[in-house]
């Protein structure tokens, strides 16, 4: 792996998971957090909690603070989840989480990126999932972002990444994610009715078309490809050091995926190329 193949990791409020992270700094671009729970909704606001390890939420500005004082003291560096579509951060938000040693921001639509880069150049824009960007990606303009994070037919469309030659240093796909590579995503991320994990989930019903990315086939992605993000803010520590750990040297562990799931996708994919199976979506995604 080069050095420019490095991941977006999550941080669920275990101090712990700090000396994780700074242990295995050679691997990590940059930690991913949410804003303080006053100052933005997120896609796992619906989920959050005051219980410790149960995608747990700082319940008092001080302590969400004190969090992002011993990441910044760890010396690796974080950025802030902005991820509400049509919501535009303010000057006074900037001010507060750059103070904070905020490195930069993801963000889900233009505006915002401009507005960080006018504020300050240095910080990182990064082009959050939540824009589910797939077709006509070429005619996007993106110099005002650093990374774009690509919605989930990506991780099954090689192809089409093979054409992407102007902005592969700044392409990133989520490899550990479950979800259908179709899953329209905002009834969880910002549902506006109940979401029902067994009742609403895509994956759960067609599994020749989830997106997970097997940390062995990094490989065929990292010609095209300037890095990964792995999702997971919601996990336990060792649940996140796990998948991290995977990742990062390129082996799956025995429980890395549930067995089921597991198990049915190799049977899958036993009967196809890799270079098919991770081409399931490229006919569907349209350039322009």
């Amino acid at each position: 792996m080069t050095a420019t193949h490095k991941f977006e990791v999550p941080y669920n409020f275990d101090i712990r998971l700090i000396a994780f992270y700074k242990k295995n700094e050679e691997y990590i671009n940059f930690i991913f957090l949410p804003p303080f729970k006053d100052d933005l909704p997120n896609t796992r606001t619906i989920i959050e909690s005051d219980v410790k390890e149960e995608c747990y939420m700082p319940q008092t500005r001080e302590e969400y603070e004190s969090h992002l004082k011993h990441i910044k003291e760890s010396g690796v560096r974080f950025v802030v989840l902005w991820q509400v579509l049509d919501n535009l951060i303010s000057k006074d938000m900037l001010d507060y989480y750059v103070n904070l040693g905020a490195s930069g921001f993801i963000i889900s639509n233009d505006v915002n990126a401009k507005r960080i880069k006018d504020y300050d150049s240095n910080l990182l824009v990064i082009s959050s999932i939540v824009r589910r960007i797939k077709d006509g990606i070429s005619k996007i303009d993106f110099s005002s972002y650093d990374y774009i994070v690509l919605y989930y037919p990506f991780n099954r469309s090689l192809n089409v990444l093979k054409e992407l030659k102007e902005i592969q240093h700044k392409l990133v796909i989520m490899p550990n994610t479950v979800c259908h590579a179709d899953c329209p995503a905002m009834h969880h991320w910002f549902p506006k009715e109940p979401f029902i994990q067994d009742e609403h989930c895509m994956s759960m019903k067609n599994i020749k078309n989830c997106a997970w990315v097997y940390p062995e086939h990094l490989d065929l992605f990292d010609p095209y490809v300037g890095g990964y993000k792995l999702q997971g803010r919601e996990y336990p520590t060792d649940i996140i050091e796990e998948v991290c750990e995977a990742f990062f040297t390129r082996k799956s562990s025995p429980t890395l995926l549930e067995g089921d799931i597991d198990s049915k996708l190799k049977d899958f994919q036993k009967n196809m190329s890799l270079d098919d199976y991770y081409n399931i979506k490229s006919k569907e995604i349209k350039f322009l």
